[in-house]
Parts: C-alpha cells; structure tokens; sequence
C-alpha cells in the first residue's frame, strides 16, 4: 500500500486532489481493494498551459470509464510474455490481482485514476498488496522524482502511519484500526511542519488534500463508531473525508467500525 501511495502522493502535491481508499466486498467476504486519485485539476492545468480551448481546433471530447484486471491481460497477452526473461514474467505475474480504472469525462472536468487488487478474503490483502509493490511496473525507485518525494518530510510521516494502518472483517462487523506498537512520531511531525513553513509556494496545495475512506457493504450498514462518518441513502456505504494533514497527525480519527444488519 505504501509503494502505491507514494506513486500518488509525487503527484498529489503539484495540485491540490483528494486520495480515495475504497474497499468493496461482496457477501462471501471477497472484494476490491482500490486507492485513486482525483486528476481533474491536472487536466485542467493541462488544458490552460495548452492554450485552453482553440475553437479552430475543436474536437470530441474524450470521455472514458474503464476497468482493467491485469489478469486479462495476462491471458491477452500470454504469447509475448512467454518471450520476455524469467524475471520480467515473474514480476507481470505477481500483478495478477491488479485493478486499474480510469474515468475521464474532458466536457466535464473529470480525471480520476485509481489502482489496487482483488482479493478473496480481507486477510490476505496485506501480501497481495506487498507483492504489487516489489513488482517492477511499480516499483519506481530508479525516478529522481520519487527519491525526492520519498526523502521528503511529508512522505516520511504518513509512511510510518500507512504502515500501521489494518482492517479486519468477519461478515457482521468491519473496522479500520492502528496496529499494536504505532506511535506518533514528534520528528516526522517536526519535519512536517518545517517542511511547510520552508516551502510557502507548496504549503496551501498540501492543506488542500484530502482522504476519503469509501467501504461497500453487501448488506445495510446498522451502525458506525466514528461520528465524522456518514452512510449513504442506500444504507450500504459508509463515507468519511478528512484533511489529509490532518490525518497524518491525528491518524486515530481515520479509525472506525462498522457494524452490519444481519
């Protein structure tokens, strides 16, 4: 999960956006784990550094909304990756259980981008995500931009918090907590706010992202421990938004559980 954070995070401080944690199951316990990240405003700084909209240069706008399960496309593409070294065929196969989805909607302004994997029981989401991170496809170590963003203050704080982030759910009830032994780093928060204060050109884009947590139940959601939480007119989805700051530095408000009726 860091690894793939970290992915969106290099890009979240160019513009201000809002990261989605978004976890759908289905009755047998199976489900979707998906991290996105709203691009609109990068569309849009595009389209303005482009000279905005040239109406000699009209064209259809695109609009886009699709899912890709690598697992297709390794079956797609079964007879070139069998030309491929050892390797390279071990780290496409360890992406067996990655989702992309794109929405994009140019007329409206809409851009989001997300990534994450399919499992067949909550426990074992923690490999299957560890095993997207040491894929070469994502592993961009070798990027001069994400050693920088890795070094940064901002990275470092919210890595030690991701890392200690766990879910548990058995059917009935689902919960979002912080695992034994997490303790708030005063140097990361230190760092954090020196950080801000040494980059004035970056601090207001930092204050405007956000995390939301999305969790889709099969069954109607009965209950939910945390009051910044809301459920939706289905009773389904429970929804909670915060500050993205905010949460580094107070990460118990992103804990929550919810109970489901029977």
């Amino acid at each position: 999960m860091k690894r793939l954070f970290f992915l969106l995070l290099s890009l979240s401080i160019l513009t201000s956006c809002n990261f989605t944690e978004e976890i759908t199951f289905n009755e047998d316990g199976s489900g979707e784990f998906i991290m996105s990240y709203d691009m609109s405003e990068v569309m849009k700084t595009l389209e303005e550094e482009m000279g905005g909209n040239d109406p000699k240069e009209a064209k259809e706008k695109v609009k886009i909304d699709s899912v890709v399960y690598f697992k297709d496309l390794l079956v797609v593409k079964a007879d070139s990756i069998a030309t491929l070294p050892v390797d390279e065929q071990k780290q496409l196969k360890a992406l067996e259980g990655a989702i992309m989805k794109i929405k994009m909607d140019e007329a409206n302004g809409v851009f989001d981008f997300g990534f994450g994997a399919t499992f067949s029981s909550l426990n074992e989401l923690p490999s299957v995500l560890e095993k997207m991170e040491r894929a070469k496809v994502l592993n961009s170590k070798g990027s001069t931009q994400y050693s920088q963003m890795e070094e940064s203050a901002i990275a470092k704080a919210s890595e030690n918090m991701f890392e200690y982030v766990g879910f548990s759910y058995d059917g009935k009830v689902f919960s979002r907590f912080l695992k034994e032994g997490y303790e708030q780093s005063q140097d990361d928060l230190e760092g954090l706010n020196k950080e801000n204060s040494e980059m004035p050109e970056l601090k207001d884009k930092l204050e405007a992202i956000t995390y939301t947590l999305v969790y889709n139940f099969p069954r109607t959601v009965k209950s939910v421990s945390n009051k910044g939480a809301t459920i939706s007119g289905d009773g389904k989805t429970v929804i909670l938004k915060m500050n993205f700051i905010d949460m580094i530095k107070s990460p118990e408000m992103m804990t929550l559980d919810v109970v489901l009726e029977d």
